[in-house]
């Protein structure tokens, strides 16, 4: 089975040997097929997106040489669609892609969520959040590669959020904890993050870390942006110092 990951890293493997690709289009191609899993994509789209420099001319040959090496780095499986007009990726059981798994286990956590299905949030989202090791393709810096990160990062910041609610609920008031970590190193100047994880490291009776939290968010904001936490995370760091 080949193995691809794109979430931290640009790694191919095949029978637990890494596969090298020729050129970081190569992975960057793989990449935007799977974020379009299921939708084929015109060859003249794909080829004005990844050489919009280029004439349509020489932007086809470019796409054709990539292609070429793709097909060789990934033989003969069936996931690559190819036809005269369009690409196209389509999950099959003999190629695992991090991005993939990470995309369908968050479909399924929320759907478990929306059917009060606890036990499914934690499973699912569980599996999501670890597979999200990092920025898509990280180091690549091509525009529809950036808005797709983007979208990738606020869509693990909200698993975390529902998975950090999911094991509070649970009594996992440490797991919680981590989920609510790793919500801030995604989205480090939005406060909520830092709320959720102040109020859940009070609930744990760690008073001092949930200060230190306050005064890290306040800090990180001052530099970023230049403001003060709103009042909603003051108002809670104010009733933390009073129980205190």
């Amino acid at each position: 089975m080949l193995h691809v990951s794109l979430l931290g890293e640009q790694v191919i493997t095949g029978d637990g040997a890494v596969v090298q690709a020729r050129s970081s289009r190569t992975a960057a191609l793989v990449a935007y097929l799977v974020v379009h899993a299921g939708s084929p994509q015109a060859r003249q789209l794909i080829a004005g997106t990844f050489w919009p420099d280029s004439t349509d001319a020489q932007a086809l040959t470019n796409l054709r040489r990539e292609l070429h090496h793709l097909r060789q780095v990934l033989g003969d499986e069936p996931s690559l669609v190819v036809t005269s007009r369009d690409l196209c990726w389509r999950d099959t059981g003999t190629c695992q892609v991090d991005l993939r798994v990470f995309s369908l286990e968050r479909e399924a956590a929320g759907a478990a969520a929306a059917a009060g299905d606890s036990e499914g949030v934690l499973a699912h989202a569980t599996v999501a959040v670890a597979q999200y090791k990092g920025d898509l393709l990280p180091g690549v810096y091509d525009d529809w590669l950036l808005e797709a990160r983007s979208a990738l990062q606020r869509e693990c910041a909200d698993l975390c959020d529902l998975l950090s609610a999911a094991r509070a609920h649970s009594g996992d008031l440490t797991g919680a904890v981590d989920a609510a970590r790793r919500r801030i190193q995604l989205q480090p100047l939005e406060e909520v993050g830092y709320r959720t994880l102040m109020l859940l490291q009070a609930d744990l009776g760690d008073r001092a870390g949930a200060v230190s939290t306050y005064h890290h968010c306040a800090s990180v904001l001052e530099r970023e942006l230049g403001v003060l936490p709103d009042p909603a995370i003051q108002q809670a760091f104010q009733r933390l110092m009073a129980r205190g």
